[in-house]
């Protein structure tokens, strides 16, 4: 029982605040406490994206009304930090690996040649076979070698490329699309003139990006209409990656990250944490931006897109409210804008 008063006492002097209002601070100018007066944050620290998603976990969160606020120095550095992400909801029953069967679709009209296609999407199904069958070690080591084969082949194919759908492998979305958004992403920092090691880093992050798939329900990710109650579960795949890539697999925080965030929206309107601008890292800008794009030209949004000149159009349509303008405008200006041919004429 004293113990409680002692807690209560504490309570009474502070302000209760929702976490949905700290992340508008970049540096927290207050002392944050949970429900036992415990102190979470100091004043000053930096709202690191880890940060957020750790006191995201407390109920209740408080603090310090103005009287007894504490005046605390900048840090000049973001700190990177240790946390406990969300579980895995107990509901979910992990899939069994199914047997892996290679897509051998080919775009006809890409710059990467036909067998480094089929090659790409089977070794990228084994990598993530893998994965499932807990070999992550292996696994690894494979999405290296992916990462090198991608770097090493749109390196030497970006004279040639006009079109970004000539960058483009088609077949089942989920053995496509984060080859698809790692393929992009890599033009796009070759186009940047990235330095080596970013880069790696880069295409290994969008590699990864959507790793909380594969511990997603199967029949989420068959439904192309989600319920209310099937988008909450569906949203949790950036929480689960990052669990994966930091917790699992013991991968850098830079790529972390990018499995977390890149559902972040620049105006602060994505998931999971309402991030906007800056706060939302730059690797996670980059792969959010190649992500959406091969979504749009996947038909994997609301929207129904026929080329990749209605896919640009789109970009430009939804502008800096989804993306940070100055990338924006360096993506679609990447290559030729009048980009005309059907991907369904591309895989005849």
């Amino acid at each position: 029982m004293l113990a409680k008063a002692v807690n209560l006492h504490i309570i009474i002097s502070m302000e209760k605040i929702e976490v949905e209002e700290l992340v508008k601070f970049k540096m927290l100018p207050f002392d944050l406490y949970n429900d036992n007066g415990d102190k979470l944050v100091n004043a000053g620290e930096i709202l690191t994206s880890g940060k957020l998603l750790q006191i995201s976990q407390y109920e209740n969160l408080y603090k310090e009304t103005p009287k007894t606020q504490k005046s605390s120095k900048k840090q000049k550095q973001q700190q990177e930090v240790e946390i406990n992400i969300i579980d895995e909801p107990a509901s979910f029953e992990k899939e069994k690996p199914k047997e892996i069967i290679f897509d051998k679709t080919v775009n006809r009209k890409s710059k990467i040649k036909a067998q480094a296609q089929v090659d790409m999407k089977s070794y990228f199904a084994t990598t993530m076979f893998a994965i499932q069958e807990n070999a992550k070690q292996d696994a690894i080591q494979m999405v290296g070698e992916i990462k090198d084969k991608i770097l090493d082949d749109v390196h030497a194919i970006l004279p040639e490329v006009k079109y970004c759908s000539q960058l483009k492998l088609l077949g089942n979305y989920y053995d496509c699309h984060s080859l698809n958004t790692a393929i992009l992403v890599t033009a796009l920092g070759y186009k940047l003139n990235l330095d080596e090691d970013y880069l790696e880093k880069l295409t290994k992050a969008a590699l990864l990006h959507d790793i909380g798939m594969t511990r997603l329900p199967k029949e989420i990710l068959e439904k192309t209409i989600l319920s209310q109650q099937d988008t909450k579960v569906f949203q949790t795949h950036t929480q689960i990656g990052y669990k994966i890539l930091k917790q699992e697999m013991g991968l850098p925080e830079d790529i972390c990250l990018v499995a977390l965030e890149h559902h972040e929206n620049n105006d602060g309107s994505g998931y999971p944490f309402k991030l906007s601008g800056e706060q939302i890292s730059e690797m996670a800008r980059m792969v959010g931006l190649c992500s959406f794009f091969d979504d749009l030209t996947s038909n994997r949004t609301p929207l129904r897109i026929k080329n990749t000149k209605e896919a640009l159009r789109v970009m430009l349509e939804v502008g800096s409210k989804k993306f940070t303008p100055q990338l924006l405008y360096q993506f679609v200006n990447m290559y030729n804008y009048n980009d005309l041919e059907s991907y369904e004429e591309m895989a005849q």
